[in-house]
């Protein structure tokens, strides 16, 4: 006789949820970023830095993978983060100037 009985269905869905949430956090499902997330993930940069060295990068506009949504930017999660993989170390320099940033 078990001491504990599990509903299978029930424990399927909830398992579902919480797969689906930490794929969510990390950034591994298509969801969106707002402005924070992709600062936080560019180590803190300041917006203008973003906005300057990611959102007009031609890659990023190419490929639309960063939005304005009137004044804020929201960007493809899982898109972006395969561009951070390849540019990241590159994009000190911003491609409008062609100078070091600041």
């Amino acid at each position: 006789m078990a001491l504990i009985e599990i509903n299978e269905n029930e424990a399927r869905s909830i398992l579902k949820k919480l797969a689906i949430e930490i794929l969510e956090e990390e950034g591994i499902v298509g969801t969106l970023w707002k402005m924070d997330r992709m600062r936080q993930e560019c180590g803190g940069q300041s917006v203008d830095w973003v906005v300057g060295h990611i959102c007009h990068h031609p890659y990023v506009k190419r490929h639309e993978l960063a939005v304005k949504d009137g004044k804020s930017w929201i960007f493809k999660a899982k898109q972006i983060v395969e561009f951070l993989d390849m540019y990241f170390p590159e994009l000190g320099v911003n491609h409008k100037r062609g100078g070091k940033a600041k």
